[in-house]
């Protein structure tokens, strides 16, 4: 089925080089239209919206349980008309095909696609397996095969700015104040360490971690009876469905009760999209907003309310 709906598609002609761009990426070279206008990015359509592009189509980035059938219901507005072609690890390529796309953006969990989907149009792979931080290359590369590096690159020196900016406003207590993250799902509780998203984004800022996640992993699952795991100055944590959370059960604990940061009442619920989900410069920007609502007093006159062409919720 998949086979004779492609071969009736006219973009599955390769585009002659003197009319396109040559993109080097993780499954080699593509040429890709000067300015595509019909793109399907398999994984977050956040980033895309920011640098002016709509997509087509575009993937859930997880399963239906933690943002339901929605591409990212924070966005909901700004995502409206954009077709939901499966999941990043397993794409609708039946889907795609109707969508006729004349771009097809993904990363390296999709490779395996890459066959077909270069069938159906000029396909870019990301190679993401640097892991979460090096974000900054890979939001260049979605950009540079969108052909709006330059945008790209000025939204990654306005978020560097606000580094600094947020440096500066915190001072000494730069150096004193210790971020633990956190994620609770259905029956689990994990950290987020240094090689995670938002770990990056916390090291560029220059904050502290609990020893428990100074270590150059993404993540790790811990007990009931390990909770002092995050335990620290500030907790910020996100919850997979707050419906059915791992969180009551932790609550219920008496080791919560003993947590330093309970005591002090500085527990900070975030938004799973932005701080796990939708890994890109709109969400370190979002971060950002986080840190400087959170730590700095008087801090939302720092909070930006839009990135690039994407207004903030």
């Amino acid at each position: 089925m998949f086979s004779a709906c492609a071969a009736n598609q006219p973009s599955d002609e390769p585009i002659p080089s003197s009319e396109g761009r040559t993109i080097q990426h993780g499954m080699g070279e593509t040429i890709v239209p000067q300015t595509p206008e019909r793109v399907v990015v398999l994984w977050s359509a956040v980033d895309a919206l920011a640098l002016g592009v709509k997509p087509v189509g575009a993937v859930l980035n997880e399963p239906p349980q933690i943002v339901g059938d929605e591409l990212t219901p924070m966005f909901s507005d700004r995502t409206e008309g954009i077709v939901a072609v499966g999941n990043y690890a397993q794409p609708n390529l039946e889907r795609i095909v109707e969508l006729q796309p004349d771009l097809i953006l993904g990363i390296t969990a999709v490779e395996s696609f890459y066959p077909p989907l270069s069938q159906i149009a000029p396909t870019v792979i990301v190679d993401i397996s640097g892991g979460a931080v090096d974000w900054k290359e890979y939001v260049l590369s979605w950009a540079t095969a969108l052909g709006q590096p330059n945008e790209a690159q000025a939204l990654i020196q306005q978020y560097e700015q606000r580094i600094v900016q947020f440096q500066q406003v915190m001072g000494d207590r730069l150096n004193t104040t210790v971020v633990s993250v956190a994620r609770f799902g259905t029956d689990q509780i994990g950290i987020y360490q240094e090689d995670s998203f938002p770990g990056a984004v916390l090291a560029e800022a220059g904050l502290r971690r609990p020893e428990s996640q100074q270590r150059n992993n993404h993540d790790a699952d811990i007990s009931l009876e390990s909770l002092s795991s995050i335990d620290g100055d500030v907790l910020f944590f996100v919850q997979d469905n707050p419906d059915e959370s791992a969180l009551a059960q932790a609550q219920e604990s008496q080791l919560w009760s003993q947590l330093d940061v309970v005591q002090r009442g500085q527990i900070h619920e975030v938004s799973v999209e932005t701080w796990f989900l939708n890994l890109g410069i709109v969400s370190a920007h979002m971060i950002l907003n986080d840190l400087f609502r959170t730590l700095v007093p008087d801090g939302e006159q720092y909070v930006i309310h839009q990135v690039g062409e994407l207004p903030l919720p």
